[in-house]
């Protein structure tokens, strides 16, 4: 089993799964096929490789939504063991608990974790590009500010594995709604040709928590592309799959 570190604080543990695991099958965290004796197998191999267990994490049915709500322990195993009892149409979520971790699906969209060091919160965002020109980023993390009272100078952000710029290709339809967003946006895409566009989707998931007050200092960005790393990710572009890797965290 591979998995990739987001090495913050001692304090919370935080990783992308990849495709590698402990057998010759891709290590697929979605129920989104109809192997679901296999994915809940791997589930419990990630489980048991984390010293936990699936009544300990907790999922979504991810809809491209800006939808996110608080969890916390008791709402641990939701969306583990089947889609049946998953919490349905949120694509964040945060929690004040320890020892629960948040799950983030993904494919090309952009995992985004943050934690909150003043207030002990930590969040789950999966912002594909409908996420991100609706910025789901700046909503959950202002109403961690806002809300939860945190502290934008200790809010510490993850933009995980995802598409990178130089492969992320995007026509009219996309780039007009780009456009509107709620800040000048004309730095994050370039013209390709006379029909598409090339669009830097983790530079502007950035540039919603730098607008919130997030110190640059305190954000990191993975440098994995999961077109050009195909090895380690699973692509939806590339590959037109339904797995899923994971990007989870949890506080200790």
């Amino acid at each position: 089993m591979k998995l990739i570190p987001w090495n913050c604080f001692d304090e919370i543990e935080a990783y992308t799964t990849t495709r590698i695991g402990n057998d010759d099958l891709p290590f697929n965290m979605s129920f989104n096929d109809e192997n679901h004796d296999i994915v809940l197998k791997h589930r419990k191999e990630l489980a048991e490789y984390l010293d936990t267990d699936l009544n300990h994490m907790v999922a979504t049915i991810q809809k491209h939504t800006t939808n996110f709500l608080e969890v916390s322990l008791a709402d641990g195993g939701k969306g583990m063991y089947s889609k049946d009892d998953a919490l349905d149409n949120y694509d964040a979520m945060y929690t004040k608990d320890k020892d629960l971790y948040l799950l983030s699906f993904h494919a090309d969209c952009c995992p985004v974790l943050l934690y909150c060091r003043d207030q002990k919160i930590v969040a789950a965002i999966h912002s594909g590009w409908k996420g991100t020109v609706n910025e789901i980023v700046g909503k959950v993390t202002k109403h961690l500010i806002e809300k939860e009272k945190c502290d934008p100078h200790e809010i510490y952000a993850y933009i995980g594995p995802s598409i990178e710029e130089r492969n992320f290709e995007a026509k009219d339809d996309i780039i007009d709604l780009v456009k509107k967003m709620s800040f000048d946006t004309t730095a994050f895409y370039t013209k390709k040709d006379k029909n598409s566009y090339l669009l830097n989707s983790k530079g502007l998931i950035q540039q919603q928590l730098l607008n919130l007050n997030v110190k640059k200092e305190n954000i990191t960005v993975s440098p994995y592309c999961t077109i050009e790393n195909n090895d380690l990710f699973f692509s939806y572009r590339k590959e037109k799959t339904i797995y899923r890797n994971i990007t989870i965290i949890k506080r200790k």
